[in-house]
């Protein structure tokens, strides 16, 4: 019983990690994929009016291959740093979820052993009541049995007498034939 339910604990925390795991990567995809469709929202626009007039236009100067690759660099460490986020916030919510799910799993068993323990104090009440009733017809039993014994004793007691009733007849009728033939 203790391993089988070790089995479903283990189980049911594995189970949670891997519901934490599925959850938050698929939270977090949907997030990034919510702000990349919002890049895309705003579209349209009309040329004539966005644009403005040539001399208040600002320009942009272009990056060297230098600061094109730092801003590379710079992105690229930013990225990891987010990912190394991402997988810590990642445990910390599969951590807390197994805790949950373990948790979860003790009052479970804990319910369950209550529940052993009633049926077992009724089991026991049963098997007291039962045997009391044994008791009580094993001793009617014995005292039919004692009756019964009374009888057949009285019965053979009686039939002794009239047995022996019958052999003193018999012997007074043999010893009056003796008598009758020592007499002659």
């Amino acid at each position: 019983m203790k391993k089988v339910i070790k089995q479903l604990l283990c189980l049911a925390s594995i189970a949670s990690v891997v519901a934490g795991a599925v959850y938050f990567f698929k939270k977090k995809s949907d997030e990034e994929g919510d702000e990349f469709d919002e890049d895309f929202d705003d579209e349209d626009f009309d040329l004539d009016n966005d644009l403005k007039s040539v001399s208040d236009r600002e320009y942009v100067s272009l990056n060297t291959g230098a600061q094109a690759a730092e801003k590379a660099e710079e992105t690229a460490k930013e990225a990891k740093e987010k990912v190394k986020d991402t997988i810590e916030d990642a445990a910390g919510t599969v951590a807390d979820e197994a805790e949950k799910a373990a948790e979860k799993a003790e009052e479970v068993i804990e319910d369950v052993a209550d529940t052993a323990k009633k049926k077992a104090s009724d089991v026991t009440e049963e098997a007291k009541d039962a045997a009391g009733a044994a008791k009580e017809k094993a001793a009617e039993a014995v005292k039919n049995a004692a009756d019964k014994a009374e009888d057949i004793a009285d019965a053979v007691e009686e039939k002794t007498k009239k047995t022996l009733k019958a052999l003193k007849g018999k012997a007074e009728a043999v010893k009056e034939k003796v008598r009758g033939v020592t007499e002659e």
